[in-house]
């Protein structure tokens, strides 16, 4: 196995950090105001080469391979400290775009992609209900042949990333009211269809920038060219999904490098005792600790964008335990360097704590730590399958005695 990257790939990786810190100065202002110009962000990063990173040349994207998007990712957040900054790459080459890309539907390809990979119309997906987020194929959110083969959507999606920026949303649906996971498949909805709206959804503690948002179908009337997805194709729509994950962890480990990079700096500044506080072996240690978490996470993404069994897409498994550790790394890392800071840290003003906030939602986003270990350990033995269902209990628990 060679793990050295090829000219193209470091240039890229140059590329990259140049990018991110074109954002840096702007990553406080974003997050306080919870508000960023998304539109003029992917403008920029189109003129600098990230859209469409991984989509094929035929639908106008760059035809590069899942890593070289995992390094550009890696590379623009290590620089930028703004999740921000990477949202183009994923609005044009993410989840919503790969989910496209993979369908069967070669009407759907052809009338979204190219719009897509320009960065013309953000695509992004809408997965979470209000009772339905981990157990996708419990999802509620329905979809019925109407006239002329169309489809109509009745239901509601809640936390879609981008959701009040984007125009593309690649929907899960239950088709016919089929119960379990073969019933449920995707669907393209688009901005401005009748009985689609949105509305913008709470503010976050973290992966502030650009709003979350909710969407609510009702009677929405879909054509048939924008199905994506249907009955019985669920495994394949979870193929696609394996994108959201695999930048999800790329987005935790440049975030995570970038708060180490922020505690080093400071480090070797800051001085207590007479003496530059790097010089404590305490603090000293903390940074060994963190370079090998951080060097674990960047194998671990790497293994994950390059092992696809022979096919486009990573892994489920691989893709699985890269995202849950490098949402751990970044977890951790950006704990220590608030901590380094000290009280300094805590202030609103440093970006150690925005990035330490951040961690918190990309560790719920694309799979929370409970549900990605049940998703791990079933695929390691596959012949035990734990119920993630239990009827409810005939009494209210007491939490005093715990009965």
């Amino acid at each position: 196995m060679d793990f050295d990257l090829s000219p193209e790939q470091l240039d890229l990786v140059e590329r990259g950090a140049a990018a991110g810190r074109e954002w840096r100065g702007f990553a406080e202002k974003w997050d306080h105001e919870n508000h960023a110009p998304l539109g003029a962000v992917t403008e920029r990063m189109g003129e600098l080469g990230f859209l469409g990173i991984t989509m094929p040349v035929e639908y106008g994207g760059q035809g590069k391979s899942n890593l070289e998007y995992v390094l550009a990712v890696e590379a623009i957040l290590r620089a930028a400290t703004t999740w921000v900054a990477a949202e183009p790459l994923f609005r044009t080459s993410g989840a919503g775009p790969t989910i496209c890309l993979m369908s069967n539907n070669a009407a759907a390809r052809e009338k979204f992609l190219p719009e897509i990979t320009s960065g013309r119309a953000g695509c992004t997906i809408g997965i979470t209900e209000p009772d339905h987020g981990s157990d996708m194929s419990s999802l509620e959110t329905s979809a019925v042949r109407g006239e002329g083969g169309s489809w109509i959507i009745n239901g509601k999606k809640k936390f879609i990333t981008g959701a009040m920026e984007d125009s593309y949303y690649a929907t899960f649906v239950r088709f016919d009211g089929i119960a379990g996971a073969k019933g449920v498949g995707a669907i393209m909805t688009e901005k401005g269809m009748a009985g689609f709206s949105m509305n913008r959804g709470p503010d976050f503690v973290g992966s502030r920038g650009v709003p979350h948002g909710e969407l609510e179908f009702n009677d929405c009337r879909v054509p048939a060219e924008n199905l994506l997805f249907g009955p019985g194709e669920f495994a394949q729509l979870m193929s696609a999904f394996n994108m959201e994950r695999l930048h999800n962890g790329a987005s935790s480990l440049g975030s995570a490098w970038a708060a180490f990079d922020l505690a080093l700096e400071y480090a070797q500044v800051r001085r207590q005792f007479d003496r530059e506080i790097i010089e404590f072996q305490a603090i000293y240690h903390e940074f060994a600790d963190m370079y090998v978490q951080l060097e674990a996470a960047r194998g671990l993404m790497y293994k994950a964008a390059t092992s696809s069994g022979g096919g486009k897409y990573p892994q489920a498994l691989d893709v699985t335990v890269a995202k849950y550790f490098a949402n751990q790394v970044m977890y951790d890392v950006s704990a220590k360097a608030v901590t380094i800071f000290g009280g300094e840290g805590t202030s609103m003003e440093n970006p150690t704590q925005r990035i330490h906030r951040d961690s918190l939602v990309c560790r719920i986003a694309g799979g929370a730590p409970h549900v990605i270990r049940n998703t791990i350990a079933s695929q390691l033995v596959p012949h035990i399958r734990l119920s993630q269902r239990r009827p409810a209990p005939a009494e209210p628990v007491s939490a005093v005695t715990g009965n």
